[in-house]
């Protein structure tokens, strides 16, 4: 089979979403090929991509992607040989081991039974925004998920939050953080919440997110969150957008980073850090207010200075809201 490279690559990074790493469940750290499909599940995300061949067959997922980045050839020749598939280009040749069985347990998905219906804008953008204020791990499902509701987004770290007015007519479900982020970039139509899972797809791409339904955090918790006594106005000065773009070096591998503001009325001073390195930044700033300390995730704090520069501050927190969202911001003493 002939392919132009670029295609084949893209098709295939728009499913990695759904694969791992390591081997979770068999094969969820490959692509299966189907004679119709490629795809892909990790056991939270799956992913499928139309493609027509005559294969079928298992292969590693992050060799693959490795190997056709590497090769530069406009056009390659992909064949199926003593186990392997054969990637050839002009002047080389690469061959990577292939499962002939199928082991992936896809029958766990339970596929959306009623057709979907067409997703409404501004949905996936509103969950990624909810999404970064989210951290991992398994200490609490709440903290690691967004939640949607027919009437609201919501999402919390236990001490920022966020929500966002929202009428999605889906929910309540609790939808991954890791997995909204993950999805590739390309622009979906389609949506069903159906039976725990969130599905989303367009004519090529169909994406399904294995949810929670457990119970979230009272509705009074939330509110009270956004409460502010005794506050005051500020404005924010238009320096941090810039600073924040160049801190973002040091969190770009992680939306959620966070990362320390100290703003006077003089000046700006951004810290953050990553495993690789580090990054600080001061700079003088015009801001009439009282001297404050905040953490805050840089790639949020980014999407909501662009939207606003205002916010109310009193002695605990910090509150930004605009149009629909509000975001509230504990103080560091």
């Amino acid at each position: 089979m002939k392919i132009e490279r670029r295609k084949f690559l893209s098709t295939l990074q728009s499913i990695v979403c759904a694969t791992s790493r390591h081997e979770i469940l068999e094969q969820s750290n490959c692509f299966i090929f189907t004679e119709d499909s490629i795809m892909a599940f990790n056991g939270e995300v799956y992913a499928r991509i139309a493609f027509k061949s005559s294969w079928k067959f298992a292969i590693n997922a992050n060799d693959l992607i490795k190997l056709l980045s590497k090769i530069p050839d406009k056009e390659i020749k992909l064949e199926l040989k003593d186990n392997q598939l054969i990637v050839i280009g002009k002047k080389k040749r690469a061959g990577l081991t292939i499962e002939n069985e199928i082991l992936l347990p896809v029958e766990e998905i339970p596929f959306p039974e009623k057709k979907m219906t067409k997703i409404r804008d501004n949905t996936l953008e509103n969950l990624a925004i909810a999404s970064k204020i989210c951290i991992g791990g398994n200490e609490d499902y709440r903290i690691s998920h967004v939640y949607l509701t027919p009437t609201k987004i919501q999402a919390t770290d236990r001490f920022r939050v966020l929500c966002i007015d929202f009428s999605a007519g889906y929910g309540p479900i609790l939808i991954p953080a890791s997995a909204i982020l993950s999805l590739p970039d390309t622009k979906f139509d389609k949506i069903k919440i159906e039976n725990g899972w969130f599905f989303v797809a367009n004519k090529d791409i169909f994406v399904g997110i294995c949810c929670s339904l457990d119970p979230y955090y009272e509705e009074n918790i939330i509110s009270d969150a956004f409460k502010m006594e005794d506050s005051s106005k500020i404005q924010l000065p238009k320096e941090m957008e810039s600073a924040i773009e160049r801190a973002l070096i040091m969190a770009e591998d992680d939306a959620s980073k966070l990362a320390n503001i100290s703003l006077t009325k003089k000046s700006i001073i951004i810290k953050t850090q990553k495993d690789s390195g580090w990054y600080e930044e001061k700079q003088p700033a015009r801001y009439k207010g009282a001297d404050m300390k905040i953490v805050v995730g840089l790639s949020l704090f980014k999407d909501l200075l662009s939207k606003t520069h205002k916010a109310l501050i009193n002695k605990n927190k910090m509150k930004m809201k605009k149009d629909n969202i509000e975001f509230v911001i504990p103080l560091e003493n």
